[in-house]
Order: C-alpha cells, then sequence, then structure tokens
C-alpha cells in the first residue's frame, strides 16, 4: 500500500472542504443552524468568520466596524500571516477543480501542446482588478463588487440556493465556463491574474518574514537545467527555486514542488521560522521535553472539547419539551390589547402562553412567535421574544390597572425589542375579550412589512420574516403594484433584496396590501396577509438603489 505523503493529506482536505459546503445547506435545510454561511460570510458554534476583503469595503464605505466583523476577519488573516496564502491550495474548492482539471487536462492534451504563454509575475493583474473593483463600487454600487468575482463563494451559493430555496443558480455555468478556459490554456489563469479574494491575505503573508515559506538549498540540486521536476510538479507554472529571490506573492505552499524535490537532492523543504523559534526556545526545552507528544496531546484535547461543545449546543438547540402551558390571569388571558401605535395595531394574550401581533407592520391574521409571562396583579406581564432565553425580554409595565385609556410603559431587559416598540409609552385604545371567531390560524413564524417614501417620492417596500432555525424553505410574495416575487435567504431571516421600489407612476394609496406564501420545509405552508396604513417619512434620504 502506498504511503500517504503532503499532497495525499492535501487533496483529502480539500475535498473534505467541497463536500462541507454541501452538506452544510442540507443540515440547514433539516432545521440544524449551528453552522451555515458561505465563503463570504460564515458561523460556527457562534464563531463568525468573514472575507477580509468583503469586510473592508463594506467598513471603509459605511464606516461602521462590529465585534464580529473584527473576529471574523481576523482569522482568515491570522492563518495568512503565520502560514501564508494556504487558503488557495488548502481550502478553496476552486483550487480543488482548477488543479483537477489541469491534471486531466496533461492526459487528455497532446504533450507538445504547452498551453498559453504566462507573464511571470500575474500579481500585478490582480492589484488592477482590486483598485477597478474599488473604484465601481464607492462610485456605482452598493454591493461589494469584488467579492462578486468570488469562486468559492459561488460554489457554496449554489448549493445553499439548491438545498435551501430549490433554485437553480446560474453561477455554475460560470464556474464551468471559467474551468473548460483553464482546460484549453493549460494553465491556471483565475487563480494567478485574476482572483481578488487572494489580494488582502498575500498582503498579510507579505508582513511576515517568519511565516511559512519553500526553501531552496542549491547545493543539494541534482536536476538537469531545463528538466526540473519541481518546475513541472507546481500547478501554478511557477519556479520554485527562485520564488525566495524575490517577493514572493503568488506561490500558495501546496507543497507539490517540495513532494517533487525528495527523490531529487531535498533541495527545496517547506521553513517555518516562527515554528523553529518555539522549539529552540529553552523554555519548551525545560519544561516540554518531548514537544511532539505535547502538541498531539493538546491538539486531541482541543477536538473533544470542540466535539463535547457542538453536542453540547446541538443537544441546547433541539426542542425535547414543548409542553403547552396554561396561564390563568383574570386581566390578561384570552386578551386583545388595541394600541395606540402603527408599529402594531394589537396584541393577543393567550391562555397557552402566546403573544399574538396583529396589524401595522405585522400580518393581519398574526405572527405568534413570543412568549408572555404575568407579573402583578395590575396587568403587567412581560414579553419574551425567545423562550430559550428567558433572561431577555421586554416588560410591559401597567402604571394604574390595566383597562381603556391606561398607559403602560416599555422597558427593555437584555434584548431590546425596540424595532417593534418604538416608544417608552403606549396608551390602551381598547381592551377586550378574544372571541373564538376571531381565533382565526396564525403564522408561527415573525413576518414583517412595511412602505418608505424617500426623496424624489420614491417608494420602497421592505419585507422579512425571521428563521433562526433554518424551518423555511420559500417564501413568495404579491401585492399591490407588485408581480410575484421570491424572498432569499440570509442569516438567520429571509428578505427581499433588493427592496421593492413601487413604481413612481403608482404612488401607492393607503391601505396598502401585501401577501406571503411560506413554504416550509416539512411540507405545510402558512400564509400572511398584510395591510399598510402608514408610511414611515424618510424624505431627506436619497434612495441608494443597488440595481444602479
Amino acid at each position: 500500500m502506498k504511503k500517504a505523503n503532503l499532497k495525499t493529506y492535501r487533496r483529502a482536505f480539500q475535498i473534505f472542504i467541497a463536500l462541507a459546503f454541501i452538506i452544510i445547506p442540507l443540515l440547514n435545510r433539516s432545521r440544524y443552524s449551528m453552522v451555515y454561511g458561505n465563503f463570504l460570510s460564515f458561523h460556527m458554534f457562534g464563531i463568525p468568520v468573514a472575507d477580509p476583503l468583503a469586510v473592508l469595503q463594506l467598513t471603509i464605505k459605511n464606516v461602521y466596524f462590529t465585534i464580529d466583523n473584527f473576529i471574523g476577519t481576523l482569522l482568515p488573516l491570522l492563518l495568512a500571516f503565520a502560514m501564508g496564502t494556504v487558503f488557495c491550495s488548502w481550502i478553496c474548492p476552486y483550487g480543488l477543480f482548477s488543479e483537477l482539471t489541469q491534471k486531466i487536462g496533461k492526459k487528455i492534451l497532446p504533450k507538445s501542446y504547452k498551453g498559453l504563454t504566462l507573464f511571470k509575475n500575474g500579481f500585478p493583474f490582480k492589484m488592477v482588478i482590486f483598485i477597478l473593483g474599488f473604484i465601481v463600487f464607492f462610485m456605482f454600487s452598493t454591493t461589494p463588487v469584488l467579492n462578486q468575482l468570488s469562486t468559492a463563494a459561488w460554489y457554496a451559493r449554489f448549493f445553499q440556493y439548491y438545498f435551501g430555496q430549490d433554485i437553480i443558480s446560474l453561477c455554475y455555468l460560470f464556474l464551468l465556463a471559467l474551468l473548460f478556459i483553464e482546460f484549453l490554456a493549460g494553465k491556471r489563469l483565475w487563480c494567478r491574474y485574476i482572483c481578488p479574494q487572494s489580494i488582502l491575505i498575500i498582503l498579510t503573508k507579505l508582513i511576515s518574514r517568519k511565516r511559512l515559506q519553500v526553501a531552496f538549498v542549491e547545493e543539494k540540486c541534482i536536476c538537469k537545467p531545463g528538466y526540473e521536476r519541481c518546475d513541472m510538479a507546481c500547478t501554478l507554472s511557477l519556479k520554485p527555486k527562485i520564488l525566495t529571490h524575490s517577493l514572493e506573492t503568488e506561490c500558495t505552499n501546496c507543497g507539490d514542488c517540495v513532494l517533487a524535490c525528495k527523490k531529487m537532492g531535498k533541495a527545496l523543504s517547506f521553513d517555518f521560522p516562527m515554528l523553529a523559534g518555539l522549539k529552540k526556545s529553552t523554555i519548551m526545552t525545560r519544561f516540554f521535553p518531548e514537544p511532539r507528544k505535547i502538541f498531539k496531546r493538546f491538539f486531541i484535547t482541543i477536538a473533544l472539547a470542540g466535539l463535547g461543545f457542538f453536542l453540547f449546543q446541538t443537544y441546547q438547540q433541539m426542542d425535547f419539551f414543548k409542553g403547552k402551558i396554561n396561564i390563568e390571569h383574570k386581566l390578561l388571558t384570552d386578551k386583545k390589547i388595541v394600541l395606540d401605535s402603527d408599529k402594531i395595531a394589537d396584541i393577543e394574550l393567550l391562555a397557552n402562553g402566546n403573544i399574538i401581533a396583529r396589524g401595522g407592520e405585522w400580518p393581519l391574521n398574526g405572527s405568534g412567535n413570543w412568549r408572555w409571562q404575568p407579573i402583578d396583579d395590575k396587568g403587567s406581564f412581560k414579553i419574551v421574544p425567545d423562550p430559550t432565553q428567558p433572561e431577555q425580554y421586554t416588560l410591559f409595565k401597567v402604571d394604574e390597572n390595566i383597562g381603556d385609556g391606561a398607559t403602560v410603559t416599555l422597558t427593555h431587559n437584555g434584548l431590546s425589542l425596540s424595532e417593534d416598540f418604538t416608544d417608552e409609552k403606549y396608551k390602551i385604545s381598547e381592551l377586550v375579550d378574544i372571541q373564538e371567531g376571531d381565533k382565526e390560524p396564525y403564522a408561527t413564524v415573525e413576518g414583517r412589512v412595511s412602505l418608505s417614501q424617500y426623496a424624489n417620492q420614491t417608494f420602497v417596500l421592505n419585507l422579512y420574516v425571521k428563521d433562526p432555525k433554518g424551518l423555511i424553505k420559500k417564501i413568495e410574495t404579491e401585492g399591490d403594484h407588485i408581480g410575484i416575487e421570491g424572498m432569499l435567504t440570509s442569516v438567520g431571516k429571509w428578505i427581499n433584496s433588493p427592496e421593492i421600489i413601487v413604481p413612481a407612476e403608482a404612488i401607492p394609496e393607503l391601505p396598502f396590501s401585501t401577501r406571503m406564501k411560506v413554504i416550509f420545509h416539512d411540507g405545510h405552508t402558512e400564509n400572511m396577509r398584510f395591510e399598510t396604513n402608514a408610511i414611515i417619512d424618510r424624505s431627506n434620504v436619497e434612495f441608494d438603489d443597488p440595481w444602479f
């Protein structure tokens, strides 16, 4: 049996990553949401990983930066700082397919065919694309333009759309076209001359002089000039022996040249000054006489801790106990509270502990995924948006006894519902019993619709539905002045992207009707009916249309 080498491990890891981004959307479809995302934005057990290029574009344009963005960007940049551009050779699925395409080409095409003649350095071409992409983004677009050229993201999104929404994205045609061009060219054109996603990790690795890199010892080289095995092994058509003689921007530390040189004097090898310095440390030698065993035990401990965390988070996410709680409160149970608000017309407090929000920006037939808990005899109660996090709630405090004309004060604890309740105080217009005939089927997910007026009489319709557990398969919407639209899945929710612009010649007359058909993975459907009676005034703001 052939002994596994570095290339075997690398290829196995590449295939693992490629398969993982097929399996993850399938898990999300089965209501698992501890791991989700693609190569632009990825979350794993609460740890964010973000594409540095996407974060850079949005941060500079919007002057906005979050802790999640910082952590998510830091992880891939630290990897590049220590290990170089190993993302390209060990993680990127397009890199895998590009290598396999070149390998197939060498077997099919005539041996005399040498392919296209390339420029020696592809990095300047990447920089030109990088700069032009930034110019286009800042002048004409609201979407990070350069990330539309991410082949890794196209690969992951294809399966996200297919398994998440039963949509076959045409991005796979572009990927196949690129691979076919590289097949004919006999060279990996995209990775060397175009891919903008590699720019920041290349610049990061150049900062670190002690990163992992290929080293060449000329005295050990026994290859004949013109027959260098390392040159033939390099899938990027580089000259590994002279990498250290210039500003190295294109080597991805795949190790193919090092492997090819093993039987030819071992002139090429990996040099990792950062790790070498650690091994020579007197502290390491004194306290860890067998560092290899120590590192092995350390990584096993980390792996077991990660597995335990994964199982714990999975257990927390599973709904083992779904028992109904009957709440008996003489002032609140089965009551409808009509509020003086454009956001929410009324809320219903059901005996099973659910709150049904109706009207305003909420569906007329109601949306019921909040819970309520009474706290006193006056009619005050807690609104708990997420039953798994009872410590986060909004306090609905009645100044006097609850009833028509009473004033209520809202206090947010831990999790703010400021989008739902924009004021601190509300008047109760009416408090009535819920009649049996009024209890029409309500949606089990939270859906919202709002209509805004921007400058120049531009009216924009915004829709979103929360879906933190990935239960929804597809959402179709239609309404006044708009045709049938399909919503897109985002992180934990569904949105209409880009926003629906109501034609200028059709200034909406209130009430403005919208309908949603929500199709779940388990096969059942829910309908939500909206009737917008208020327009949010943003007439002092120019609407930034993402299409132009």
